[in-house]
């Protein structure tokens, strides 16, 4: 009784967060009725259209070939817009006047200036150290311009335009001790933890070769503690730049061996996760000049989509028809299960602020049949339970008993070919993907937790098979 207990508890709790999920205010109320319950997953190009960006690949003309840097553009891109959360958006390649020109198409965007700094940033990286600062326009003070010249520096702009700062890619004056475009293994936005620090910082990791060089600019520019503030410290100080802005300019108070560090600076999640895509990615291999912006229609008409809807709902009642007629009341068990990983599915999607696409409402009918196979097996388990002579509470134990391991094995071997699909995959085939993960966990929970919590509650209305009360009475 006591484990029935918790079970129900899960079961309220998971439901309740996915009905919140789906139904937590939104700026844009674009559904009333009942399909508000949808206003909170975003649709994809296919079923809504989105932003249209459009941008000429300015390609040096002392290139051998054209061709591979057009192609490490769009891989360079494309990890970009993966790696930030815009899988379902399409990058294509056109040529035209001599020209080449990549075209995005993000789904759901209502604001494209995150994307638009995601895509326009070379991503050209580096670690450098700072001379001074100054919080006047250098370009406006001709004495800041001399000091450049004169400690062989350029200054660049801090991330919020405030502050300038005199950087020297050459750390120390020491030769070739410099680090530019370095490889960065991971990097990934973490909560700030530090005391009078708000919002997330990014931390990244160095590849090995990278990481002695780094080791040798933080022991070059090590400040003990004590002498922060001074006037020798300030020209010791390490910065980060990435596109001609200093993300980071700190000191180093200790040796980094490891190639571990991070760049801090009160950074919004949404600014920290695109900071981390692009370090992932690496640099651009040739600058991008926006042409256009604008807006696309839907890739599927209405009529399209209506019809894909109504044939997904009709099977859905079909189903559960067929599943009551069958199997009487674990068919009725198996449709509430049925009905309750969707709006679990719903809920994770609208949560996670995944892209639905038709591909992804294909993976969503697929982990309909997965949720019914799997309580088939439980029906069908019972029955054998129950042929063999024992009484319907020791039927439903043994039944769900011996069906854990097969459904472990068989939602596994599914999980694990959609994440190959996740790995290998771009765009709706990533969506496709994430509906069939999310979906598939699911039906593995209602299959183990909510079906055997009703196949308990309703255990008094489960009959012995027709077949054995026949031969009771033989």
């Amino acid at each position: 009784m006591r484990t029935d207990r918790i079970r129900l508890v899960i079961v309220i709790v998971a439901i309740f967060g996915a009905f919140l999920a789906l139904l937590w205010p939104s700026e844009e109320q674009t559904y009333r009725g009942l399909a508000a319950i949808f206003q909170r997953i975003p649709l994809g190009l296919d079923i809504k259209g989105g932003a249209r960006l459009e941008y000429r690949v300015d390609i040096d003309e002392n290139v051998e070939n054209p061709s591979e840097v057009i192609d490490d553009v769009w891989t360079v891109l494309r990890n970009r817009l993966d790696a930030a959360g815009y899988t379902e958006a399409t990058v294509r390649k056109t040529f035209r006047e001599n020209n080449s020109f990549i075209v995005v198409e993000i789904p759901a965007a209502t604001d494209t200036t995150r994307a638009e700094k995601l895509l326009g940033s070379t991503g050209l990286m580096y670690f450098g150290q700072v001379i001074d600062e100054s919080q006047i326009d250098p370009q406006n003070d001709p004495r800041l311009k001399d000091l450049a010249k004169l400690k062989k520096a350029e200054w660049l702009p801090s991330r919020d335009g405030k502050i300038w700062y005199l950087v020297r890619t050459e750390v120390m004056l020491v030769k070739d001790l410099k680090l530019v475009s370095p490889q960065i293994v991971s990097a990934s936005p973490v909560p700030e933890t530090r005391v009078g620090r708000f919002g997330y910082k990014v931390t990244f990791e160095l590849s090995s070769k990278d990481s002695e060089i780094f080791k040798k600019i933080t022991q070059q520019l090590v400040v003990p503690e004590s002498a922060i503030g001074s006037s020798s410290s300030k020209e010791k100080r390490l910065a980060i730049v990435l596109d001609d802005v200093v993300q980071f300019a700190g000191y180093v108070i200790s040796v980094i061996p490891d190639g571990k560090a991070e760049i801090t600076g009160n950074f919004s999640l949404e600014e920290a996760k695109q900071l981390a895509a692009i370090l992932r990615s690496g640099a651009l291999p040739a600058r991008l000049e926006k042409i256009s912006a604008g807006w696309v229609a839907p890739l599927l008409g209405s009529d399209i989509v209506k019809t894909s809807l109504w044939a997904g709902i009709i099977g859905l009642f079909v189903v559960l028809i067929y599943m009551i007629f069958t199997y009487g009341v674990q068919g009725i068990i198996a449709d509430i299960a049925l009905v309750y990983n969707t709006f679990l599915l719903l809920g994770v999607l609208a949560a996670t602020h995944s892209i639905l696409t038709l591909p992804g409402i294909a993976g969503i009918i697929f982990t309909i049949g997965t949720t019914v196979d799997g309580n088939i097996i439980i029906a069908e388990r019972v029955r054998e339970e129950l042929k063999s002579g024992k009484s319907v509470k020791a039927a439903i134990s043994s039944a769900f008993g011996r069906c854990f391991i097969t459904l472990f094995d068989a939602n596994l071997t599914t999980i694990i070919a959609g994440l190959a699909l996740y790995y290998f995959g771009t765009g709706t085939v990533k969506g496709f993907a994430i509906t069939l993960i999310i979906g598939v966990l699911g039906s593995f929970f209602v299959n183990i937790v909510l079906s055997r919590l009703l196949t308990d509650a309703l255990s008094s209305f489960i009959r012995k098979p027709a077949v054995e009360e026949r031969g009771a009475q033989s």
